[in-house]
């Protein structure tokens, strides 16, 4: 969180203790910088820096690769105060911060409250679900980066860079869904699988009434109804029971649609469901009872991938590793492609290789995340991609 008079006797940076020094020196400065700088003078997207700072020390990266990348790193970025002129204004309050949502005049305003209701509470987990009941409706906004930067928020502990990931999402808001989901009405059924969902929406083969570039498309498409009612259908459903299934069907999903057509969207949805499962595993290891508002987000997310798959023109098969390439998948060390991919100076390749060994070794050993990483890293370096079916 942002210093300033009003919170420096206050504000305390908690220093992750299994973090470097460097890495807690940097995060700890970005707070003086705004997330959203493309959004704000046009001039590039600032809150890459701090999640690949983050992801290169998951990764194994040693300050000497922490340094390398910063000397590399090509975004401007503007300081808040300083550059921007933003001040707390002192109108948002804890009281009626969800009706300024969107208003990224309010950023400092929005740093404030957010930080002074984790300060306050005893329980920190139900303070950031009772934040993200009220931002679900804008959930995939900016490629699911406010989500991402609350993940790595999460998994750093300091309350200022929490605070600072849920000003980045309320001043991004946008209500992209329009109405609440549809309820299922029968609770006799058995859901069937993501994989099964999606073979029903291929046979239906529906065509888009519009045009325009994904990110764009996908945002439009959440708020349809025919296509939440595709999504979130009778015959598949998420709910607090099933949850643990569902995500690793969904998570099988996002990373076959990415290595179908791996590109920008195709890659945020496996980081933006990696971020996902990373926040709901924590809220679930300290408490059961926020799983209705968990299924809810990942109602949401998958949404917003079905919307994705219908983009990609539904395609009937998504790809896989075929089976002569398998033992080389296997027999590739995950230490191996961490350690070469530190070294690319490439934001969306970090990040990727990142989120694709944490899912393998915190979710589901499933051999297409590791092709993935694969395939990232040898768009970089000498090494053979993984032939896919």
């Amino acid at each position: 969180m942002l210093f300033n008079p009003s919170n420096t006797a206050t504000r305390q940076f908690n220093a992750a203790t299994d973090i470097s020094a460097l890495v807690n020196d940097e995060m700890l400065k970005d707070s003086a910088f705004h997330p959203n700088l493309g959004g704000v003078t046009k001039g590039g997207m600032a809150n890459h820096y701090p999640m690949t700072i983050m992801s290169l020390q998951a990764l194994g990266a040693s300050d000497e690769n922490i340094r390398d990348f910063r000397a590399s790193w090509p975004r401007y970025r503007s300081k808040i105060t300083d550059d921007l002129r933003l001040r707390d204004k002192g109108v948002v309050t804890k009281e009626n911060w969800s009706d300024y949502l969107g208003q990224a005049n309010f950023l400092p305003d929005f740093q404030r409250v957010f930080f002074d209701g984790l300060q306050a509470t005893d329980d920190q987990n139900a303070y950031i679900m009772s934040a993200l009941d009220k931002l679900q409706y804008a959930l995939p906004m900016g490629l699911f980066h406010p989500l991402i930067r609350v993940s790595f928020a999460m998994m750093h502990g300091d309350k200022g860079l929490i605070a600072d990931a849920l000003a980045y999402w309320a001043i991004r808001y946008e209500d992209l869904y329009k109405r609440m989901l549809p309820p299922r009405t029968d609770f006799t059924n058995i859901s069937v699988s993501a994989e099964d969902n999606w073979a029903t929406l291929h046979a239906a083969k529906p065509e888009l009434s519009f045009r325009g570039g994904s990110l764009n498309v996908c945002e439009r498409l959440c708020s349809e109804p025919a296509l939440q009612d595709i999504a979130v259908a009778e015959n598949f459903f998420i709910t607090e029971e099933n949850l643990e299934l569902k995500i690793q069907e969904i998570g099988d999903r996002a990373i076959g649609l990415y290595l179908f057509e791996p590109a920008l969207t195709t890659l945020h949805g496996v980081t933006a469901f990696q971020a996902l499962v990373d926040i709901t595993q924590t809220v679930l290891g300290d408490s059961d009872r926020f799983r209705p508002l968990l299924a809810e987000l990942w109602q949401r997310y998958w949404i917003w991938l079905t919307a994705l798959y219908i983009e990609k023109g539904v395609p009937e098969a998504l790809p896989s590793v075929v089976e002569e390439s398998r033992s080389d998948v296997d027999a590739f060390a995950w230490e191996d492609i961490a350690s070469a991919i530190v070294k690319v100076p490439e934001v969306h390749a970090i990040k990727m290789v990142f989120s694709c060994k944490w899912l393998f070794e915190n979710l589901d050993a499933n051999p297409r995340y590791k092709a993935a990483a694969i395939n990232v890293l040898s768009q970089h370096i000498n090494v053979k991609p993984v032939r896919l079916g």
